[in-house]
């Protein structure tokens, strides 16, 4: 949806670097400089779930989120891994 935006209209705006990919030749992308911005997410499921799969992805997520958060060489990267089961997710109004 951004990349339609800003071929159509002539804007600017901020994508993820995966999306140089996908440009239409008319957008023209540059790399911004500085530490890599890093954003939050959440996980949200259904308490009653009990799917092996969700179980494999929940255990594989903290995995991930451990790798990431290692220390590194000028890097700051504080990743955490949030997840929120229905009960605890208020509904939308």
């Amino acid at each position: 949806m951004g990349m339609s935006l800003i071929a159509a209209t002539g804007g600017v705006g901020l994508l993820p670097a995966y999306a140089q990919n996908f440009l239409p030749s008319s957008v023209t992308s540059r790399p911004l400089k500085g530490d890599t911005p890093t954003i939050e997410l959440v996980l949200g499921y259904k308490k009653s779930n009990e799917s092996p799969i969700l179980k494999l992805l929940l255990s594989r997520l903290a995995e991930l989120v451990a790798r990431v958060s290692r220390p590194r060489l000028n890097h700051r990267a504080t990743s955490r891994l949030h997840t929120y089961e229905e009960s605890e997710i208020a509904p939308l109004s």
